[in-house]
């Protein structure tokens, strides 16, 4: 199958650039990026980490979760436990590898088989995107998100919440305890014509709703991607701001 992978960093207000992105081959970590690549692989891996601002080396924990889901996912292992359990022994190690006070989100997407298989910890995001709209499908780990949840606040009124970036779960030292209490978010289907995906870390979620993504976005995602690019600047970046375009081509 080929893909075409549209990958964007910026900076924003940050001194340091705690996002990290692997593209399908490569790992980023740059002030800012902007790259397109076709792709033609049978088993496909993007993700997003997006280390905890406010917190010790974030930059250090984003880097190693993404450095490790590199190197430890492949086609054999194309199941959900097999993801919870990589991820598991992820967790573990960074007891070992990272400072006591860090951590990372994580959001990623495989494709194998036509199959896709998305997961997260955290609140980096995976959206899907049809001609008509877009379905956020990841599920954040935040506080309030829990409070939707619950239905103690409508949805609607999650993006302006003062509370909105507190995280409950994630990758690292910091979440040792919230792996008793917290599983990772699974989403699984087959891909469909006329689909593409975005995966972003909170700096673009933060600026924009779904709504207003997909009317920037469509009709042509990939080549729209730096217009998205040019338009959450203009909104004035609050955070690091990374994502990732997904479009699939043909057999």
């Amino acid at each position: 199958m080929k893909y075409t992978v549209f990958s964007a960093m910026m900076l924003g207000p940050r001194t340091k650039q705690e996002d990290c992105l692997l593209d399908g081959i490569d790992l980023f970590q740059l002030n800012q990026l902007k790259e397109k690549k076709i792709i033609d692989t049978d088993f496909l891996l993007l993700g997003i980490c997006d280390g905890m601002g406010g917190h010790d080396h974030g930059e250090t924990a984003s880097r190693f979760v993404c450095e490790q889901i590199k190197k430890k996912f492949n086609r054999t292992m194309f199941r959900a436990d097999n993801v919870k359990t990589i991820l598991t022994e992820i967790q573990d190690s960074t007891a070992k590898h990272l400072p006591e006070n860090c951590g990372t989100t994580v959001a990623g997407l495989m494709i194998m088989d036509g199959q896709t298989i998305v997961f997260n910890a955290g609140d980096s995001r995976v959206y899907k995107i049809s001609k008509s709209k877009m379905d956020y499908i990841s599920h954040d780990h935040s506080l309030v998100q829990g409070l939707v949840d619950k239905s103690f606040i409508h949805k609607d009124s999650a993006s302006s919440h003062p509370l909105k970036n507190i995280i409950d779960f994630g990758i690292g030292p910091l979440f040792n305890d919230m792996w008793k209490n917290f599983k990772i978010h699974f989403f699984e289907e087959f891909i469909s014509k006329d689909t593409w995906y975005l995966l972003c870390s909170d700096g673009v979620n933060d600026l924009m709703n779904e709504e207003e993504m997909h009317g920037i976005l469509m009709p042509s995602p990939i080549e729209n991607g730096n217009i998205l690019f040019q338009a959450l600047q203009k909104k004035g970046l609050k955070d690091n701001t990374s994502f990732i375009i997904l479009e699939m081509g043909i057999q």
